[in-house]
């Protein structure tokens, strides 16, 4: 399936996956919203080590103003906000964050796919840019 809203509608289960597309953000967003899901851009690009990329969630995720900035504190802050709505997230700049800080890629990954596990609400698209058609592979744990 290449068709974005079709493979939501088709009840894509939780996890990560690494998602090849040329979509634009605003393209993801509204195909979304059809599949009547809710939307989150992760947008890492720029970022380069665990204090960006908890920056950058705090954000996107729009968490509370205590969050605590540190794993366990977006581990827990992730399950708070968790509504049972179907939702992706759209993880833009995250090769660029892996080659400059491969251990915080890896524990983020183990949190939203612990996350997605326990909440039965995420999907984690990781974008990936090469020039191939659109396809949606799942990341194993690590």
């Amino acid at each position: 399936m290449t068709d974005l809203s079709t493979l939501l509608s088709a009840g894509l289960r939780p996890g990560v996956y690494r998602w090849n597309s040329k979509l634009t953000v605003d393209q993801v967003r509204r195909s979304v919203a059809t599949a009547g899901w809710n939307f989150v851009l992760l947008d890492t690009t720029g970022v380069h080590d665990k204090a960006g990329l908890l920056d950058v969630c705090a954000t996107a995720f729009d968490l509370p103003r205590w969050f605590g900035r540190n794993w366990d504190a977006l581990a827990d802050s992730l399950s708070d906000r968790s509504t049972g709505e179907p939702e992706v997230v759209l993880w833009e700049g995250w090769r660029e964050l892996l080659d400059h800080d491969h251990d915080t890629v890896d524990v983020a990954l183990q949190i939203f796919t612990e996350d997605a596990n326990e909440s039965g609400q995420l999907r984690v698209f990781l974008r990936e840019a090469d020039d191939v058609p659109a396809l949606v592979t799942e990341v194993p744990v690590l």
